[in-house]
């Protein structure tokens, strides 16, 4: 995939090109339509919106975050992959994955027993978020996936599409299923010395169900769907015009633009901020122009998750019945049980997904908060990488959960031997959700509203690269 870099420069060409047109003294650009532009979403920079060619992506000229991805026949992909993995989804959950056999007993069970087993424990929370993770919110991507591409292709529900686009984005990051199957192989690794193992129908279903949900997040082009959906609302999109300003605009906000979080939307803050305004015309979520309370729920959310990240690594995570003597273990005991049995590999994915992700995350939004806080102007870019990066591996640090969960289900021999979750499982699934929030709850625009310097005179000229 090759990249565009962000036209910026030409946004002010093309501004002063329409001030001087106007009689007497040039006092600012004169307004503009909004759909010739957009925002980064990261850094709020202005940026002409420009048709980006299938295989190609804008990247913002300042802070390098992709804008916009371009995918070739993104919809009708769409509608098939999410289809496939709908016929997929009840034999992938409900089938057993794997049988274990141990001394001529015999232990199987599915997805849907892994939460079970949780919540028959008393561990309500874990396995609550265990279900949604890996149940719940798997079934309800594929199903807004093929809601909106479907109604897309046959220009039905024509209403409701900008809800269900609105539903999806939001659970982008809470689908685990691809968590869930390293945790398999994880599991697998773990026993194959001690039980024999059978693979049954279910864990074909669910590798082939990872699949189609991975290609789907590959094919999914948003800008694509949301122009799609934009135009199929009833009565179009209102032409809104950006307001006059007296020098040049660096960002959406210095030119009194709001860019909707959910779809991109720019919209004039003026109108934003009047009654039958106060809402994204196109995806109807609240305009703000930037997140409300984004430092103090960060600031919260990143100290809880400090506070749970300790019981979480000091307490047993894991407890083993072997001959009704029980025996509990640490993160760290199960990670020295890779190295020590020659799992190097195995070892050293789970000290990263359990131990240093988490810990990363906490040190990195904590360091981005407190350049804000002191108005530190060094690394920009840097910084905003390195969140979208926290964003990115967010969700790898439930592994040892899944992992857990797994065991729970599939080691169930009686007196002989059986797994079950420890106390810090509930620390550590609060460390992955707060960490997680907290991304959420963040808006990198604030950094760049703190601790940037205005630039005015600054013009990009448009260029390709090599991904």
């Amino acid at each position: 995939m090759r990249t565009l870099i962000g036209e910026a420069g030409s946004i002010y060409m093309h501004l002063d090109s329409k001030a001087n047109s106007v009689a007497g003294p040039p006092s600012g650009p004169s307004q503009t339509s909004l759909s010739d532009l957009t925002a980064c979403p990261a850094c709020d920079l202005l940026l002409d919106a420009c048709t980006v060619p299938p295989g190609y992506r804008l990247r913002c000229p300042r802070c390098n975050t992709v804008v916009q991805r371009a995918v070739a026949d993104s919809v009708s992909k769409a509608l098939a992959i999410s289809l496939t993995g709908l016929l997929l989804y009840l034999p992938a959950m409900l089938m057993p994955i794997m049988t274990f056999s141990i001394a001529g007993m015999k232990g199987s069970g599915n997805v849907v027993d892994a939460f079970r087993v949780l919540l028959e424990k008393g561990y309500y929370i874990v396995g609550l978020m265990v279900m949604a993770t890996s149940i719940l919110f798997p079934l309800m991507k594929l199903t807004l996936l093929f809601v909106v591409s479907f109604g897309l292709t046959f220009r039905r529900f024509t209403n409701r599409l900008a809800g269900c686009f609105r539903a999806y984005g939001h659970l982008a990051e809470w689908g685990m299923v691809e968590v869930y199957m390293l945790a398999i192989l994880i599991t697998i690794i773990k026993m194959h010395k001690m039980a024999d193992i059978q693979y049954n129908i279910g864990f074909f279903c669910f590798c082939l169900l990872v699949l189609i949900t991975v290609s789907a997040s590959v094919v999914v082009d948003p800008h694509r769907f949301w122009q799609h959906i934009g135009n199929l609302s009833a009565g179009g999109l209102p032409s809104l015009m950006a307001p006059a300003r007296q020098r040049l605009p660096l960002t959406a906000r210095e030119a009194g633009i709001v860019r909707c979080h959910d779809c991109g939307l720019l919209v004039c803050a003026q109108a934003a901020s009047t009654p039958d305004i106060d809402r994204c015309p196109r995806c109807n979520a609240e305009l703000h122009m930037r997140k409300p309370d984004s430092l103090n729920r960060t600031w919260a959310l990143v100290i809880c998750a400090a506070i749970f990240f300790l019981p979480a690594n000091i307490l047993p995570i894991m407890r083993v019945d072997w001959l009704g003597v029980p025996e509990v273990s640490t993160i760290l005991d199960g990670i020295l049980y890779f190295f020590s049995t020659g799992e190097y590999g195995i070892g050293a994915i789970i000290f990263t997904a359990s131990v240093l992700v988490p810990l990363f995350k906490v040190v990195g939004i904590m360091i981005i908060l407190l350049s804000i806080h002191f108005r530190r102007r060094q690394w920009l870019e840097n910084k905003t990488a390195m969140f979208h990066f926290i964003e990115f591996i967010g969700r790898w640090s439930f592994l040892d959960i899944f992992v857990i969960a797994l065991l729970g289900a599939l080691v169930q021999f009686g007196t002989l031997t059986s797994i079950e979750a420890a106390p810090a499982a509930l620390y550590f699934t609060a460390v992955v959700l707060a960490t997680m929030l907290a991304a959420i709850a963040f808006d990198t625009r604030i950094l760049w509203d703190v601790c940037s310097e205005p630039n005015h005179g600054t013009q990009t000229v448009p260029t390709r690269e090599d991904a």
